[in-house]
């Protein structure tokens, strides 16, 4: 990969992949506690939904720009939960798929829209 648009693509991967260790061990540390174990499921189910979506995104697919455009409710859910049930790390870590994850893929809107348009420039 040495294009613009691959570099593009495997940056998406490796953020949600970095994302989704994250909110796998936070998840577990949660379901440790009783209080924490709603938040601790959701974010358990949340770091399975990005390992599938860092393989996800280096195949790249139609409505790719609009699926992140549209998470803005999924991260605010994420965000009250875990401010209200997870602590600081979690918060932080919603705010990262907001700003480093979300805002990464609207920042590079026209690149993914072309390769939604043209997966082969990826190759």
């Amino acid at each position: 990969m040495s294009n613009q648009y691959q570099q593009c693509v495997k940056t998406l991967a490796e953020r949600e992949k970095l994302s989704a260790i994250i909110w796998l061990v936070i998840g577990i540390i949660q379901c440790c506690t009783f209080a924490g174990i709603v938040c601790g499921v959701y974010n358990i189910y949340s770091a399975i939904c990005r390992f599938k979506q860092a393989k996800l995104v280096l195949t790249p697919y139609p409505g790719l720009v609009k699926s992140y455009d549209n998470w803005m409710t999924s991260i605010i859910i994420g965000l009250v939960l875990n401010l209200i049930l997870g602590g600081v790390v979690g918060v932080a870590c919603s705010i990262f798929d907001m700003i480093g994850i979300r805002g990464y893929v609207l920042e590079h809107k026209d690149e993914f829209e072309a390769l939604e348009a043209d997966p082969t420039l990826a190759n």
